[in-house]
């Protein structure tokens, strides 16, 4: 039985949660509170917003339902409904299964990893090889010009991005440098092209482009993940060159998503054109849109860009996708090895923060999933 001053306290923070004053730490008590409770089975709607400041504000109108709530007035919550809202809106994370079973109350406790071994997430790492072969390591690199390829001043800025600078005439004078960076497991880095086009990239991937962009063509080559703004020039195309595939384009924003242990590419397109060219296939796609390349095979279809670009806003973001599926992206991000032959086939919707250490999102997919998982050394492993 709870004392009337823990439940005076558990209404204050309910209270704060509703009207958005909340800090994070006390987000993390109230959470708390439902996980280790009684509260009912946790059924979370499938009706999720685009975005993560939608799902909020539409899991809060269900909250406000569910507990006879009206605007502007604030009374005791029913513990159930704001149960189902905070597993998806509190902490770090938030999924949800297509067709939730119900759960006895018992099980609802979020359930630790066996293991006491954790791996923090990614961040800023990246290494930048010059045309001479020597290489930068960016994340214990200072501030300001690291060197200086072709006629153009390699930049590390205050924000922690590579940016190259082009003095004057160097187009004119300058032989090719190619410069290749490279991020690892769990690594990400951003980089301001000579032609101020802006590209992320992600986890263990890499990016190869010259460090004056000559002749009538931009061209890079991609390997992995990245997201670019194209800086806009109609005389001189921009190509971006990846497991086989062309993909040209003038000015606009994409992603390209072309890792060797996933079973097709992805170019997503948010805004412009583009064409994306293997063989002797050639599509040309609109923003909003999606070519699938899986061998010989290529497919266009709509899809939620949010859903390609999380992992650039901080994200992860999923609609339908298989455990193992996203055990390859947690794989990237925070450097562990994965036992798939131990993975369920489950399928998951929902989002969780790229900020979060590896034991919170594992908990967050047991919760969903009905699945547990061991850490042992850097092996994640599920138990049925």
């Amino acid at each position: 039985m709870q004392s009337s001053h823990q439940e005076q306290r558990y209404e204050e923070l309910a209270a704060k949660w509703l009207n958005g004053t909340i800090t994070p730490e006390e987000e993390k008590e109230f959470a708390g509170w439902f996980n280790a409770g009684n509260s009912g089975p946790m059924l979370v709607p499938e009706e999720l917003g685009a975005s993560e400041e939608e799902h909020r504000r539409r899991l809060l109108g269900k909250v406000r339902q569910a507990a006879g709530l009206q605007r502007g007035k604030t009374v005791r919550l029913r513990r159930w409904a704001v149960a189902a809202s905070l597993a998806l809106v509190a902490g770090a994370a938030a999924f949800y299964l297509r067709k939730p079973a119900a759960i006895a109350p018992q099980q609802m406790a979020v359930q630790q990893p066996a293991a006491v071994e954790d791996a923090a997430p990614g961040g800023n790492k990246a290494v930048l090889t010059l045309a001479n072969g020597s290489q930068i390591v960016l994340d214990s690199a200072g501030q300001g010009v690291l060197a200086t390829q072709g006629g153009t001043a390699v930049i590390k800025s205050q924000q922690g991005q590579l940016v190259y600078k082009e003095e004057e005439h160097a187009e004119n004078t300058a032989a090719v440098a190619m410069n290749t960076l490279r991020t690892p497991r769990g690594g990400q880095y951003s980089i301001v092209l000579p032609d101020g086009t802006r590209v992320w990239l992600n986890s263990q991937s890499s990016l190869q482009f010259p460090a004056v962009f000559n002749g009538k063509e931009r061209v890079v080559q991609l390997t992995g993940e990245a997201y670019f703004e194209v800086a806009h020039n109609k005389q001189k195309p921009f190509r971006v060159e990846s497991a086989g595939a062309h993909i040209e384009v003038l000015g606009t924003h994409f992603n390209v998503m072309a890792y060797a242990n996933e079973p097709q590419m992805e170019t997503t397109l948010l805004e412009g054109a583009v064409r994306v060219s293997k063989g002797n296939r050639s599509e040309v796609i609109k923003p909003g849109r999606q070519v699938r390349l899986a061998g010989s095979e290529m497919t266009v279809r709509s899809v939620d860009t949010e859903d390609a670009i999380a992992w650039k806003t901080g994200l992860f973001r999923f609609n339908n996708h298989s455990l193992k599926s996203i055990m390859r992206q947690i794989e990237r991000w925070y450097d562990v090895q994965i036992d798939y032959a131990s993975m369920p086939d489950k399928e998951y919707s929902g989002m969780m923060r790229r900020t979060s250490n590896l034991s919170e999102v594992l908990k967050m997919l047991e919760v969903a999933g009905r699945v547990k998982f061991t850490i042992e050394g850097r092996t994640v492993k599920a138990i049925q």
